[in-house]
């Protein structure tokens, strides 16, 4: 009855187990889930741990709650068979598993120091323990006669571990004392102390399971209690999961196939096979059939389970042979297609490790080099560019900038060959690993000699342009100003004409017509008359004199550019009605004939365009001399130019107003706003030098006699 009763239970254990571990274990190892975070799998470590450190107190305390106080004590899982040393052996491996799950989870080394010297002492202790128990378990069974029983034994039923569990408690403390000691073969003795936990607690395992008193108490006396084999299981499992990275469990949690097998077969195996067993001594107890056919069962289900698994395992295989066969025809196609890229292409390919050592060039990079594969890989630029330390520094520099920065970036820079100077473009990009690690450059060279060749004939070109636009310019604005002197010139000439012979035409005819008048009678109708022929008169002359004035004002050949300046804002007061402010310098001054007539026009032409488009009710006009240049300002309150209308587009007056500053060798700049008004700032050398052709034109000018 008794173990009908334990194997139900256990039965049952194992089918709730089963469904949960076939689920929950290959997503746990899956490295491509949680398997692949390795701070997750220590979880498992770190509950292991904790659970193996209440567990180990609970003992020590002998704590039994009411939950285990109606079962009865064979089957307890806290049973009074569970000694002080065993215990204490689960309470001391929880500690100094827990201690050690992160090696360095401080910032501080000495405590992190002291951590690692407290788990490792309470591994010597499990050892200790161990080994007292060994020795006790000796002394009792008389195996070693010549030591006292009375001096050195200790109560063996009370205290000391079972056989077996010492042994496991001595393994299980040098593994956690040795958990990151690596031998000279570069193995990890901590794996190996595991596995032998697990293949030890195994056996007492297998006998609770199949009532087997012989594997549930191996060894000699005492017993070992129900729950012990299993703590030390789940610490050897602890052990494993704290260290994922190791070799033992790195090929468990590996995406190569051999990992992925372990992981698909070995859980499953392992508890198909424990099931299969239990399913067919259950069936023995229940009568089904008699003992002698449960070996015969057993092999029978085992074999057919192993086949299913091994088929499944060459299924997997193959599948991963299959996808690695295409994956190696897909490879070997691009890398023949790189390679073909790189050796048929124009550009030159070289490739970089962190010390700027080219550890792959392409045959153009080779021809650029002018050497062989040898002499370039394992060499650097400069080693390989002698006596082009120019271009070798910039290659170097790049290089530097870019492991820097890891950005791309890109240089042009000259190389001597045998066919001359070449120039090339390098772009250079990083190069990084799979943990997204820098591991050196990839440089691309594209050789941009002929393309430089005509970039700089067409700037030479664009340059010989430029100069001949900016002569044909300057050619123009001579004639311009040629014509404008001619122009000017020949207003005066009429001017003159105008005073000398018509003024004097009038002057006569006036004194000719005073004298007339004199010596006709006084009839009626002759006195009406004559005041005509007076008016008729004095009108001709007014328009001879407003001629005159418009083509070239005598003032400013007689009184200068102040009184012209001024008597023009009076005429513009006169003619428009604005009213008109004008600022001239205190001192007398006095500039050179085109200058003048220069300010005076523009003067004129500012004036005009005001009466003509601003719509301005005020005018300011202001010379200043600072000595060197010259400034007239004419700024209104009208309307202003719109945003949208260059200013010189308007009217010609404008461009012509901008010819002749250039032509004296100034500027003018307009400022305009909308609604705002105009200003218009003009700035002239004081002392402008005349061309020897614009001389000859004055001194050649045709004069008209007075």
């Amino acid at each position: 009855m008794i173990f009908a009763q334990s194997t139900n239970r256990y039965s049952n254990y194992i089918g709730i187990c089963f469904p949960i571990s076939r689920h929950l274990l290959p997503e746990i190892m899956n490295p491509n889930s949680i398997g692949r975070r390795l701070f997750n799998i220590r979880l498992i470590s770190i509950l292991v741990a904790f659970i193996l450190s209440i567990g180990g107190a609970a003992l020590m305390l002998d704590m039994e709650t009411s939950l285990f106080a109606s079962v009865p004590d064979n089957q307890s899982l806290f049973l009074p068979a569970t000694r002080t040393f065993t215990a204490a052996a689960i309470l001391l491996s929880g500690l100094s598993l827990g201690l050690q799950i992160e090696p360095s989870i401080f910032k501080s080394a000495q405590v992190n120091r002291l951590l690692r010297i407290a788990a490792r002492s309470f591994a010597g202790l499990m050892i200790f323990l161990g080994i007292v128990s060994l020795v006790d378990i000796a002394i009792s069974k008389n195996f070693i006669p010549y030591l006292s029983t009375s001096i050195f034994s200790i109560n063996v039923d009370l205290h000391a571990m079972s056989f077996l569990t010492a042994l496991t408690a001595i393994l299980a403390g040098w593994g956690l004392y040795r958990l990151d000691d690596v031998t000279h073969n570069k193995h990890f003795s901590a794996e190996y102390c595991a596995v032998a936990v697990l293949a030890l607690m195994s056996v007492p395992v297998i006998g609770y399971l199949f009532n087997l008193p012989m594997l549930a108490s191996p060894g000699p006396s005492p017993a070992i209690s129900r729950e012990t084999p299993w703590a030390f299981i789940a610490l050897a499992i602890g052990m494993l999961l704290a260290r994922p990275q190791h070799s033992m469990m790195a090929v468990l949690f590996s995406k190569a196939p051999g990992g992925r097998l372990l992981r698909s077969v070995l859980p499953a195996t392992i508890i198909l096979l424990v099931g299969l067993a239990l399913l067919a001594k259950w069936g023995e107890s229940q009568g089904f059939y008699g003992k002698e056919m449960i070996s015969p069962l057993a092999l029978l289900a085992g074999c057919a389970l192993l086949l299913v698994l091994y088929w499944r395992a060459a299924l997997i295989l193959n599948q991963e042979y299959g996808t690695r066969v295409k994956g190696e025809a897909e490879l070997a196609q691009t890398n023949h297609l790189i390679r073909i890229v790189s050796d048929f292409t124009t550009d030159a390919i070289c490739v970089k490790d962190r010390r700027g050592r080219y550890i792959f060039a392409n045959p153009m990079a080779l021809k650029i080099f002018g050497r062989q594969l040898n002499k370039v890989v394992g060499f650097t630029s400069v080693q390989i560019l002698e006596g082009q330390e120019e271009a070798a520094a910039a290659i170097e520099a790049n290089h530097r900038t870019v492991l820097s920065e890891e950005k791309a970036n890109a240089i042009e820079f000259t190389l001597k060959s045998a066919v001359g100077k070449r120039t090339y473009y390098v772009t250079t990009a990083p190069w990084f690993g799979k943990h997204g690690k820098i591991m050196g450059t990839v440089g691309i060279a594209t050789d941009i000699t002929d393309r430089k060749r005509s970039e700089d004939a067409l700037r030479a070109q664009e340059a010989r342009l430029e100069k001949l636009v900016e002569a044909r310019t300057q050619e123009v604005r001579e004639l311009i100003g040629h014509l404008e002197t001619m122009r000017e010139e020949e207003k005066r000439a009429i001017a003159r004409e105008l005073h000398d012979d018509m003024g004097a035409s009038l002057t006569a005819l006036n004194m000719h017509l005073a004298i007339m008048f004199q010596q006709i009678s006084n009839e009626p109708g002759m006195a009406e008359r004559i005041v005509q022929i007076k008016a008729l008169l004095g009108s001709i002359t007014a328009t001879k004199r407003r001629i005159q004035n418009g083509l070239r004002p005598d003032k400013l050949d007689i009184f200068g550019i102040k009184t012209a300046i001024t008597d023009q804002a009076m005429d513009f007061e006169n003619y428009t009605g604005l009213s008109c402010s004008v600022s001239l310098p205190d001192e007398e001054v006095k500039y050179s004939s085109q200058v003048e007539t220069s300010l005076f026009r523009m003067v004129q032409e500012a004036l005009n365009n005001i009466a003509k488009h601003a719509k301005a009710s005020h005018v300011d006009i202001i010379l200043d001399d600072d000595g060197d240049y010259i400034y007239l300002t004419i700024r209104d309150n009208g309307v202003g130019i719109p945003p949208a209308v260059h200013p010189y587009t308007l009217t010609h007056g404008l461009r012509g107003m901008r010819e002749r500053a250039a032509y004296l060798g100034g500027s003018i700049a307009i400022d305009s706003k909308p609604g705002a008004g105009t200003r218009i700032s003009i700035t002239l050398p004081k002392t402008h030098i005349i061309s020897p052709a614009e001389s000859a034109t004055i001194l050649d000018f045709p004069k008209h006699p007075a």
